[in-house]
């Protein structure tokens, strides 16, 4: 029984490696074929955050979904980058360092909320669950709109979030009994989020930046990410 159970988290944690590269190379190439508000889904952190929230969520134990949520955000800058440079696009030294602490912060935290959405004890089950949907609502109004003032995004990323709470309620009867605790805490990773993705970001790029300050080829690679404040290549 224990190879069994060995061999199993070995291909779940190789599934989150495969969700990894899947999804860093589709962003890389997504970025040049996808014009606003669905460029942004190639441009921004909440749908690599989602990758670790996935890869965790697949996971039979809490320490193996903090570490596929680590490993899936990791390896998607490692695949985004390698895609990114095969195409023919440089990888700026600052900006790939920004995206590796995001992952090695994010990647853990969201692999948690998956697999305490899916897995966990019931009394953590709606907490995991207001994450996947609280990052995206976070970015849209802390990045989106009080940040680049992108109202198509804004409203792409709000009715993503939206989508995502309903359907981590939906496929859970768990989630279902416990609403009180699935709406505060999205809304306290709401309001965590919007700090960051709002001051914590400023704050990071040096100074605040519009949609109309930017240039915009800024919005067609990561890079922008960091100096507008968002992923690289065109």
């Amino acid at each position: 029984m224990g190879g069994v159970g060995f061999r199993r988290r070995v291909l779940e944690l190789l599934l989150a490696l495969l969700i990894g590269v899947a999804i860093g190379a589709a962003t890389s190439v997504g970025q040049a074929h996808l014009s606003l508000p669905w460029s942004s889904l190639a441009n921004s952190a909440s749908p690599w955050l989602l990758g670790g929230f996935v890869a965790g969520a697949l996971q039979q134990r809490q320490r193996t979904g903090i570490a596929a949520g680590l490993l899936a955000c990791v390896t998607e800058v490692v695949a985004y980058y390698a895609v990114t440079q095969a195409r023919g696009y440089p990888a700026r030294g600052g900006e790939v360092a920004f995206w590796v602490v995001t992952a090695l912060i994010g990647g853990p935290v969201f692999g948690w909320g998956g697999w305490a959405w899916h897995r966990g004890p019931a009394r953590l089950r709606p907490v995991g669950a207001g994450l996947a949907g609280a990052t995206f609502l976070a970015e849209a109004v802390g990045t989106y709109d009080l940040r680049l003032h992108y109202e198509s995004t804004v409203i792409l990323y709000l009715l993503v979030g939206v989508a995502l709470t309903v359907a981590m309620t939906l496929t859970s009867a768990t989630v279902r009994r416990q609403l009180t605790t699935l709406m505060a805490s999205t809304v306290g990773f709401f309001i965590v989020g919007v700090l960051v993705y709002w001051l914590g970001l400023t704050a990071v790029a040096g100074s605040s930046f519009s949609a109309q300050s930017a240039p915009a080829a800024a919005f067609e690679s990561r890079s922008g990410y960091v100096s507008t404040l968002h992923k690289s290549a065109a």
